[in-house]
């Protein structure tokens, strides 16, 4: 409304629901007709380069207003040095845990270090209060409980080139290690989690950890149901912990396609410095309680964050993102790797003792070499 005001531009909306939008974006990708601009996500950005417009100084621009952006940003937007997306921003998955269920147990912070998790996990299994990770097909927490285990043990997919596979590493073996052993105290079935099945655990006090977005606390603050509301009172969220690489996490990013078919492009930047403008971003993001956040990292020094002390975490949590593909960029082959869950199955595989951890790292080396044959011819 504010655009259409300020340019006379008339601005029209659409919205989809699920696997509705990559439709249409690819229907405009194909007909170069049907929009101006369209939200995507961090693999669309290489699969369209050549149809997407070239946003490099408005990019720079917007930058500079909010002091600069995380290289996350960087590496979904940016394809041979020019950008063609811009970061709409990320939603932050952090470990959801019950305070009193680790106080019990003993533990009264939650772990700051992988090995630190799995005696956690040890204690709170053997007290009847277990913690859970996604090992499903899952398309939001299959990603963001996986991937961080990898870095964190330094494992990575590709090298730089995004093209050569490194997956079958001493690293990765160890990651494969770690989570097949404190698999043995997650509460049972994680395997078949999809992404609503451990809000829904937690929620009924079944695990006393898991990994999400803020959504299990947000909505059990605001619920009318005392047991629901006990839910929020009694939890708390921390942050991903250190493993021998670092402290890193996966989460969803989105992105703003400007089609370079558009026939309005007055519009389409019109629209994209509404977006950014100091008028809208730093309130939007607030409004949204830290679960969803634009990637700039001067956003430290602005008014976007929530109160709650609950929430705080979110702030660190926004700093540690990186993208599937790692060490390369999110390429077409990077993301047929995350829709077939392949590294998913690769741990699940040694958690369930189909296999041993090295041979799932093997399986899944194999893989992702036949995927990256395939994408190269």
């Amino acid at each position: 409304a504010d655009v259409s005001r300020d340019t006379g531009i008339e601005g029209r909306i659409e919205r989809f629901a699920g696997d509705e939008l990559s439709t249409k974006v690819a229907s405009v990708i194909a007909t170069g007709r049907g929009a101006d601009i369209a939200v995507g996500v961090e693999f669309d950005t290489y699969l369209y380069a050549n149809r997407l417009a070239d946003v490099t100084e408005l990019a720079d621009e917007i930058g500079r207003t909010y002091g600069g952006w995380f290289d996350v940003a960087r590496a979904a937007c940016m394809v041979n040095g020019r950008w063609r997306s811009l970061c709409i921003g990320q939603a932050p998955a952090a470990w959801n845990y019950r305070v009193d269920h680790f106080a019990a147990a003993g533990i009264n912070q939650f772990p700051d270090t992988f090995d630190d998790l799995l005696k956690a996990a040890q204690t709170l299994h053997a007290r009847g209060t277990p913690i859970g990770m996604t090992l499903g097909h899952a398309s939001g927490d299959g990603r963001s409980t996986n991937y961080p285990v990898l870095w964190a043990f330094g494992g990575k997919e590709f090298e730089e080139d995004g093209r050569t596979v490194a997956l079958d590493s001493p690293q990765t073996l160890r990651a494969v290690e770690w989570y097949a052993e404190i698999y043995k105290y997650f509460i049972p079935g994680t395997t078949a989690w999809l992404d609503a099945d451990n809000n829904q655990a937690f929620l009924a006090s079944r695990i006393s950890a898991t990994v999400n977005v803020n959504t299990i606390y947000l909505a059990s603050r605001a619920a009318a149901d005392p047991a629901r509301k006990a839910v929020a009172d009694n939890m708390n969220h921390g942050l991903w912990p250190r493993g021998p690489a670092g402290r890193f996490a996966n989460y969803n990013i989105n992105v703003w396609l400007p089609f370079a078919s558009s026939q309005n492009q007055e519009g389409q930047r019109a629209f994209l410095r509404a977006w950014y403008s100091r008028n809208f971003l730093p309130n939007w993001t607030k409004t949204g309680q830290s679960y969803f956040i634009p990637t700039f990292t001067g956003f430290d020094r602005e008014d976007v964050w929530p109160a709650d002390p609950k929430l705080h975490i979110f702030r660190e949590l926004n700093k540690i993102n990186r993208l599937p593909g790692y060490s390369g960029p999110p390429t077409p082959a990077a993301a047929e790797a995350v829709s077939k869950y392949i590294l998913v199955d690769m741990f699940a595989k040694a958690c369930t003792g189909q296999m041993k951890p090295a041979e799932a790292v093997k399986w899944a080396a194999r893989e992702y070499e036949q995927i990256a044959r395939r994408r190269r011819s």
